[in-house]
């Protein structure tokens, strides 16, 4: 058990060095409980260190994101990068984009309990293929599950969901009539480079 301990601490401290050097206290404190044998507040404190690092990936990922989306400029000050710590840890990611009457986001998100359900629609297209609103499209060589929507009043908009490892990216639009302007938006996305960076 130690030496699994002692694997864990050199991995995240390999970790810690390359995103969240923020993170080095959490790592020097799970190691001091864990030596006097308090595992429980050990594993909270690596728990809150794999949050930090998870934030400093988010902020990566953000990073690639373009910054306007069509005529969409991305709205200032509403960036999110987080740590998700539900029982495990995961990366939280979302940027918005608005110009009068549309707008945009993109969500990024690990271990989505979604993941499944589009795996299944991606992967055995008979699901979709009654449903005129949606359809499968490939995005930088990726997969996705697009989805025509119309709202209340009337505006068009689109959800697109796309699975790689464990971690789903969701496009939402509204106020944007064509398909193929969605796809162009989304071949601006660097799907390949956030995928890198997310797993």
């Amino acid at each position: 058990m130690k030496n699994i301990f002692t694997l864990l601490v050199i991995f995240i401290i390999m970790a810690v060095g390359a995103k969240a050097q923020d993170s080095e206290a959490y790592l020097d404190n799970a190691s001091s409980e864990y030596k006097s044998g308090n595992l429980e507040n050990a594993r909270f404190n690596l728990q809150q260190m794999l949050q930090e690092i998870n934030v400093a990936i988010g902020r990566d990922i953000l990073a690639l994101l373009p910054e306007e989306l069509a005529d969409m400029q991305k709205v200032e000050d509403a960036d999110n990068a987080s740590g998700i710590n539900t029982g495990y840890a995961g990366i939280f990611v979302n940027r918005s984009y608005t110009a009068e009457n549309r707008n945009a986001a993109i969500e990024i998100m690990s271990d989505s309990p979604l993941l499944s359900g589009i795996n299944i629609l991606l992967n055995m297209p008979i699901f979709i293929a009654g449903d005129p609103m949606q359809k499968r499209i490939k995005i930088d060589g990726q997969k996705a599950l697009l989805t025509k929507n119309t709202s209340a009043e009337g505006k068009i908009g689109y959800d697109v969901q796309m699975a790689f490892g464990s971690t789903l990216l969701t496009f939402n639009c509204s106020g944007v009539d064509s398909e193929n302007e969605v796809t162009a938006m989304l071949n601006k996305i660097p799907i390949q480079e956030i995928q890198k960076v997310a797993q």
